[in-house]
């Protein structure tokens, strides 16, 4: 190809590629005129929408208006009319009387009421002083009641369970005869023997029942469990009870002080002390124990009472005294261990080995709850709780208890006045 074709060619091309940046620049200019063209179009649309929406809203303000003012109107026109017919009708009458002239300065005879201070004396309840829900109400729901009496003994002695037992029995070694000896050789030993006894014992029963309705389980269970754990609690102190005053009879079992012997003086304390005190029974109580040759802890336990007369020992000059064997709380006097309860009489005591009395659970507090007689009709329940125990105290370890008064123990360790 010569130099005037390829400019020719040269010149070609170009002009074809003009055409082609041309076209491309028209349809980009009318695409964008189209878009925009369409986005004004909506535009306008939602421009007439919202002058519509506009004028809509007025139009309703303006009925709202209209409608309030007819209501205004129809109200006043009420009370108008009330008034003009009660004035009329009052006219009229009067008007027979005065030539149909009426009297023109009469009004309506009505009378509007002041309001009144309202307090809180305006809510008023089913009965006087009684309940409103209206008011802003605090409701404790725990029920309260009268304290009991601590319980002390049941774990001052030993508890052992043996369920089914209906008897006790148990066995002492008794009747010990001669000793061993030292003897020279080929002499006869020494001969010795003893026997052996068993003793029985019942076991007893104690136990309650009370009767609630269906209606009352139902709609109050707070009192219900009140009065169940109220039921046992009842239970668990009469057991408590009877481990320290029971009598051994039909239907009771033998309690700490049915066990306890009386107080023997040792002789070498008889008319010992000078200015016997509680601190001197209780040290003599657990000599004669310890003479006896019981082992074991020893336990007293007196009245309540005692705790604070036992700390308000003084001197002459009104000082506090407090005996160097005994423990600044009062709890120990010397090896003995003091307890305090409400259940024994202020002026007893009791003082021994406490764990050598038994008492043997043959059937745990057990609950049941049925029908007697016409329960069933009546929409009544008949409950129960029941438990069945006993104890003992082996022949052997009598002595190791001591149940005695305060002022004979006193009087048998004290000096005599002379």
């Amino acid at each position: 190809m010569d130099e005037a074709a390829v400019d020719a060619y040269m010149a070609d091309k170009k002009t074809y590629e003009d055409g082609l940046r041309a076209k491309e620049i028209k349809d980009a200019v009318e695409a964008a005129k189209s878009d925009l063209e369409k986005k004004l179009a909506d535009a306008e649309k939602k421009a007439a929408e919202a002058e519509k929406t506009a004028n809509d809203a007025a139009q309703q303000v303006g009925k709202l208006k209209e409608q309030s003012s007819t209501d205004a109107a129809k109200k006043e026109g009420t009370i108008v009319k009330f008034f003009k017919e009660n004035i009329e009708a009052q006219k009229a009458t009067d008007g027979d009387n005065l030539g149909g002239i009426g009297d023109r300065n009469y009004s309506a005879k009505t009378t509007i009421k002041a309001a009144a201070l309202m307090t809180t004396a305006d809510v008023l309840p089913n009965v006087a002083g009684g309940f409103s829900p209206l008011f802003g109400n605090y409701i404790d729901y725990e029920i309260g009641h009268l304290p009991l009496p601590a319980m002390i003994f049941m774990d001052l002695v030993t508890v052992k369970s043996a369920p089914g037992t209906e008897n006790i029995y148990f066995s002492d070694r008794v009747n010990v005869q001669g000793d061993a000896a030292f003897i020279a050789e080929g002499s006869l030993k020494p001969l010795v023997s003893a026997q052996w006894q068993t003793t029985s014992k019942k076991t007893k029963e104690v136990a309650l029942r009370w009767k609630q309705s269906k209606r009352l389980m139902a709609h109050a269970p707070s009192v219900i469990a009140d009065f169940a754990e109220r039921a046992n609690e009842f239970m668990e102190q009469k057991v408590d009870d009877e481990i320290l005053e029971g009598v051994d009879d039909a239907t009771n079992f033998a309690g700490l002080q049915a066990y306890g012997t009386a107080f023997i003086v040792p002789a070498d304390l008889a008319g010992y002390y000078t200015f016997a005190n509680i601190f001197d029974v209780i040290m003599a109580c657990a000599s004669q124990i310890r003479i006896a040759n019981f082992k074991g802890n020893i336990t007293a336990t007196l009245n309540t009472v005692w705790a604070a007369k036992m700390q308000g020992v003084k001197d002459s000059l009104g000082n506090y005294i407090i005996p160097p064997f005994v423990t600044k709380d009062g709890q120990n006097v010397g090896e003995v261990t003091v307890k305090f309860s409400n259940k024994i009489d202020k002026g007893d005591i009791i003082v021994g080995v406490l764990k050598n009395y038994n008492l043997v659970v043959a059937e745990n507090v057990s609950y049941d709850e049925g029908y007697e007689n016409d329960d069933f009709s009546k929409n009544l329940v008949s409950k129960k709780l029941e438990a069945f125990m006993g104890s003992y105290v082996k022949l052997s370890n009598s002595g190791s208890i001591i149940y005695d008064q305060i002022a004979t123990i006193l009087t048998a360790i004290e000096v005599p006045v002379v």
